[in-house]
């Protein structure tokens, strides 16, 4: 995942932020528990989200203690007995470990030379993800797989969004435990938020992608080959152009949500659905904001 699925802070309540630092906080602790210190700059907001969602059936009881980053920082945490924050810590992993491999391939050798250095990191913490939870690292696998291959072979938007897609599609419907019933509309809650992820990923790479003379699926859909630079008008509907096709995919995105019982982190999961994928698209779209760094609220 990319780091866009997260809240808008604005419209939580105090204590529903607080909840959400410490779902982040637990789960930064529990991925330098299971892989190592070095392991926790793989943690996401999106991750974050895949937790709650997993823990959405469960009761649990916020822990004060240290940060365990800042040691004279005092943090929140909400544990588990279970295997959310696992499954979650693991899914961090072996996203990290996808991505620089995925820039080992795409850039030159000295252009990828940091990225081939964490590689060697993150490989060993991907293969004890893997053994750990390995229907999880298959379906990663074919994801990034299915990707590489629709993107070289130059295939449209709807082709290149499949993967991420069908990815969370598998990894929301597991999350269905024991109540079949609620499969349905995780497969599909996942599958819309998947697409989303992938289109906003691909929108906010659009320039930097057109100026590299990488590929980007919104290049050919908006006729926009061989071009290296946009006018401000050009740009403009652009922004457009992609801001419809991600408001078509949230719409659906929100009414699969409707479906699915969210439990203990309701409100939060509905802020992010309804308010926050909504921001980010303004911020990046329509204010040029790049990423924020995703450790932001520590």
């Amino acid at each position: 995942m990319f780091g866009y699925v997260r809240p808008y802070k604005p419209e939580l309540l105090v204590r529903e932020y607080d909840q959400y630092k410490a779902v982040y906080c637990e789960l930064c602790r529990v991925l330098g528990k299971e892989y190592g210190v070095m392991a926790r700059f793989a943690l996401s907001y999106d991750c974050a989200f895949y937790a709650m969602l997993a823990l959405r059936e469960e009761q649990v009881e916020e822990r004060r203690g240290r940060c365990v980053c800042n040691p004279l920082k005092a943090c929140a945490y909400l544990p588990s007995s279970g295997e959310a924050y696992k499954k979650a810590a693991a899914l961090c992993v072996l996203l990290t470990y996808h991505k620089l491999r995925d820039d080992c391939m795409d850039e030159g050798f000295f252009s990828s030379l940091g990225s081939r250095l964490l590689l060697s990191i993150a490989s060993p913490k991907a293969k004890k993800a893997a053994q750990r939870y390995p229907s999880m690292a298959g379906a990663v696998e074919r994801a990034m797989e299915e990707q590489r291959k629709a993107e070289g072979e130059g295939a449209g938007v709807d082709r290149c969004a499949e993967p991420t897609a069908d990815l969370l599609r598998e990894l929301f419907g597991e999350l269905c435990g024991c109540d079949e019933r609620q499969r349905p509309a995780l497969e599909s809650f996942g599958y819309f938020l998947g697409r989303w992820v992938y289109l906003m990923d691909a929108a906010d790479d659009l320039g930097e992608d057109m100026r590299k003379g990488s590929f980007n699926p919104f290049i050919k859909r908006l006729g926009l080959e061989g071009k290296k630079e946009l006018s401000e008008e050009e740009r403009r509907a652009a922004d457009n152009a992609c801001n419809e096709a991600l408001n078509a995919t949230a719409a659906r995105l929100a009414l699969a949500a409707n479906l699915v019982e969210l439990g203990t982190f309701g409100p939060i999961i509905e802020n992010v659905v309804q308010k926050g994928l909504g921001e980010i698209q303004r911020e990046i779209l329509f204010l040029h904001v790049k990423e924020k760094p995703k450790r932001e609220l520590r």
